[in-house]
C-alpha cells in the first residue's frame, strides 16, 4: 500500500515538473541589479564618448541629459563636464556659421554659450557637492574641472556680457532677462574674482537690463531679485524706482511701496509718479500730516526755481520739468489734509491756490463749497427767536451757506455723476436758504 503510494507521488511529482513555467526562474539579486545598471550606465557614457569624438554635440548633449534622468547620475560631475564638452562644440559650430555666413544665427550662437556656462556650473555644483561629503569624511576635497572650466568661461564672458545688450536692442525681453541674470551669477563666482570679467560698471548696467526685462515681461516677483544693484545706476535710477514701485504695487508689497515711495519723493519732489500716489497712499492711512509735509516740500522745490508766479507760461514751467497742474495737485493734497482735520478756513486757502494754479481743477471747488458748508453747521442756532444771538448766529450761517453755494453749484456741473458728495450738501443749502424751486429739483435726488 505504501509503496503504491510513493509510485503515485513520484508520478505527480514528475507530471508538476513537465506543467510550463514549472521551472523556478532565479530572482534578480540587489547585486546583479547593480552590475547590469552600471553596464547600463557604461554604455552610455560610451556613446557619449563617441558622440563627442565624432564632435556631435547635439547627440552628445541628448546622451548627457538621458544619462541624468536616472537621479543617482543626476550630480555626476564627469558626465556634467561632457555636457560642457558637448555644449562647446555647438558654440563652434553656430559660431563658423557666423564666421562664413553660412546661414548664420545669432540668437542660436548665444544660446549654445549660455549652454556652456550654465553646465560650468553644473559641473561645478556637483563638485561641491563631492567636495562638502570629502571634508566630512576627512578627505582633502579636490575640483578636478574648476581650473578648466574656469578658462572656459573667461573665454566665452566676452559674448555673455553683449547679449543681454544685443536683446534688450531687440526687446527680446525672456532672452535679455535669462542673460543678464546668468552674468551677474557668473561674475559673482569668488573662482572667477581673478579673472575679472566685469567691473562694478557693468554689473550695475546688467542689473538695470535685468530689472527692465522683468517689467516689461510683467515678472513682477523676479523684478526685485537684482534691484538693489539696478538702482547704483544713477542715470536709470529714476525710470528704474517707478517700475520697482509699479511692481511692488502689483504684488501688494505695502511696506516696500510706501518706503520707496518716500525715497522717490524725497529724490525726485517734482516727479508727479511719485506725489501723486504718496498722496494717495496717505490718504488711505490718514496721515494727514504726512500729506502736508510732502506738499510743502514739493512746493518749496518748486519755489527755489522761482516757479511762484501761476500765470507764468507752461514753457516756462516745462523748462524745469513742472507743470500748473503739479502746482494744483500740491494745493489740493494740503486742501484734503485740512478738510480732514476741519481746519475749513486752511483749507479754504489751500483750495483757492489750487484753482488759481489749475483753474479746471476737478476738486478744488468742492473743497472751498464743503468747507463753507462745514463752517455754517457749526453756527449754533439758539432754539429761541427771543435769544439775543438768534438774529446774528441765523445771518452768520446763511452767510456762510451762500458762500458755498456756487462753488457746491460748479462742482455739481462738472462732476454730475458725483451725487454722493454734492448731493446731500445742496439739500442743506436750498432748504436752508428757503430755496423753493431749486429745493424741490434736488429733493428728488435723494433717496
Amino acid at each position: 500500500m505504501i509503496k503504491h503510494y510513493a509510485v503515485r507521488l513520484l508520478v505527480i511529482l514528475g507530471l508538476w515538473c513537465t506543467l510550463p513555467y514549472a521551472t523556478p526562474v532565479c530572482a534578480s539579486t540587489p547585486e546583479t541589479a547593480s552590475k547590469e545598471k552600471a553596464k547600463a550606465l557604461k554604455k552610455q557614457i560610451k556613446n557619449v564618448r563617441e558622440a563627442l569624438k565624432n564632435k556631435k554635440g547635439n547627440d552628445a548633449l541628448k546622451g548627457v541629459d538621458e544619462i541624468r534622468k536616472d537621479s543617482a547620475e543626476l550630480w555626476n560631475a564627469q558626465v556634467l563636464q561632457y555636457g560642457v564638452d558637448a555644449c562647446k562644440i555647438i558654440a563652434d559650430a553656430e559660431n563658423e556659421k557666423l564666421y562664413l555666413k553660412n546661414n548664420p544665427d545669432t540668437t542660436a550662437f548665444f544660446n549654445a554659450i549660455y549652454n556652456i556656462c550654465h553646465h560650468v556650473l553644473l559641473t561645478d555644483t556637483a563638485e561641491q557637492f563631492k567636495a562638502f561629503a570629502d571634508s566630512m569624511e576627512g578627505r582633502k576635497p579636490r575640483f578636478k574641472y574648476r581650473r578648466t572650466n574656469t578658462e572656459t568661461l573667461a573665454k566665452n564672458m566676452g559674448n555673455m556680457l553683449t547679449a543681454p545688450r544685443y536683446f534688450t536692442a531687440k526687446a527680446k525681453w525672456e532672452e535679455a532677462k535669462r542673460f543678464a541674470d546668468m552674468d551677474i551669477k557668473l561674475v559673482a563666482l569668488p573662482w572667477m574674482a581673478q579673472k575679472a570679467m566685469a567691473d562694478s560698471v557693468q554689473m550695475v548696467q546688467l542689473a538695470t537690463m535685468y530689472t527692465n526685462a522683468c517689467y516689461n515681461l510683467k515678472d513682477y516677483a523676479g523684478i526685485e531679485r537684482h534691484a538693489a544693484l539696478a538702482l547704483k545706476d544713477s542715470v536709470a535710477h529714476e525710470n528704474l524706482l517707478e517700475r520697482i514701485i509699479y511692481a511692488e504695487a502689483e504684488r501688494g508689497d505695502s511696506t516696500r511701496y510706501l518706503k520707496n515711495l518716500e525715497e522717490g519723493h524725497r529724490r525726485y519732489p517734482i516727479n508727479p509718479f511719485f506725489f501723486c500716489r504718496l498722496m494717495e497712499s496717505l490718504i488711505q492711512s490718514s496721515n494727514f500730516d504726512g500729506m502736508i509735509s510732502h506738499a510743502n516740500y514739493t512746493l518749496s522745490t518748486i519755489n527755489a526755481m522761482g516757479l511762484t508766479d501761476p500765470t507764468a507760461s507752461d514753457s516756462t514751467l516745462a523748462a524745469h520739468h513742472v507743470t500748473h497742474k503739479l502746482v494744483g495737485q500740491c494745493h489740493e493734497a494740503i486742501s484734503i489734509a485740512y478738510y480732514h482735520q476741519e481746519k475749513y478756513r486752511d483749507c479754504i486757502d489751500a483750495a483757492r491756490k489750487a484753482l488759481c494754479w489749475d483753474p479746471a481743477h476737478p476738486c478744488a471747488d468742492f473743497f472751498i463749497g464743503a468747507s463753507y458748508y462745514q463752517m455754517a453747521m457749526q453756527v449754533k442756532i439758539p432754539s429761541s427767536i427771543h435769544d439775543p444771538n438768534y438774529q446774528q448766529n441765523y445771518k452768520e450761517r446763511n452767510r456762510l451757506l451762500e458762500m458755498a453755494r456756487p462753488y457746491m453749484e460748479t462742482y455739481r456741473k462738472n462732476n454730475p455723476d458725483d451725487a454722493r458728495f454734492w448731493a446731500n450738501i445742496l439739500y442743506d443749502i436750498y432748504l436752508y436758504l428757503n430755496l423753493g424751486p431749486e429745493f424741490e429739483e434736488i429733493e428728488h435726488l435723494m433717496p
